[in-house]
């Protein structure tokens, strides 16, 4: 089982682009509510980030149990609306970013060789980061409505995805200035998602691209 999950980071990969795009487009061409394609997209990540990603058999055990939850809450909160049922999905969302952020960082840091699938797992922390980020300001937002301005209050069905975005967008500093933190929480979330997010990519994905580039030119030079 380790040697399988190891390092399969394209798995992960897939699944986060289903989160991040694969929901928004399909909302685009269907009747469904963003909300259940996104529970769903998540859900399934969940899957494969333990199947591909977990490497020991107790964490996989508590993944393989923290992903039945996720799926049980996540029919609980369509079926119901409750409240209750949807902050406790974004509780098992960040519990899973979390863990996946862990384990994926240890597999991309640790370790002399850089190929491809390393790589790939660079992109894959990056991108849990800013997922994990986002469930934190889905948090603050459920439980202070005032920490940030322009979210529109009747806009149930798409305010994850304006939040999803508003952090990629802070963690990029692009700063387009449509949505603000204005509470002391969205703010704190804020400059430590544009801090993360640029000294990542300077420092780490800069790091790696160069080992492996070196690595490239290595045979070369000895022969």
């Amino acid at each position: 089982m380790q040697e399988k999950r190891a390092a399969n980071f394209s798995y992960l990969l897939g699944g986060l682009l289903c989160v991040l795009v694969a929901g928004p487009v399909a909302h685009e061409f269907t009747n469904q509510p963003l909300t259940l394609i996104t529970q769903l997209a998540f859900t399934g990540t969940l899957i494969i980030g333990i199947w591909s990603l977990i490497d020991s058999r107790r964490w996989f055990i508590a993944g393989i149990v923290l992903a039945g939850t996720d799926i049980v809450v996540t029919v609980i909160a369509i079926r119901t609306a409750s409240p209750l049922a949807e902050n406790l999905t974004l509780v098992i969302g960040l519990a899973f970013c979390s863990m996946s952020l862990v384990f994926t960082m240890r597999h991309v840091l640790i370790g002399r060789n850089v190929d491809f699938n390393r790589l790939v797992g660079a992109v894959c922390v990056y991108l849990l980061l800013g997922v994990t980020l986002s469930l934190l300001n889905m948090l603050v937002f459920r439980f202070v409505p005032d920490s940030f301005r322009g979210l529109s209050a009747a806009a149930d069905a798409t305010r994850g995805l304006d939040l999803l975005y508003y952090t990629f967008v802070t963690m990029s500093t692009l700063g387009y200035g449509d949505i603000t933190p204005v509470g002391p929480l969205a703010r704190v979330l804020a400059y430590l998602a544009a801090v993360l997010g640029q000294f990542y990519i300077a420092i780490l994905i800069g790091m790696l691209v160069g080992l492996y580039l070196s690595q490239d030119r290595e045979p070369a030079t000895k022969s």
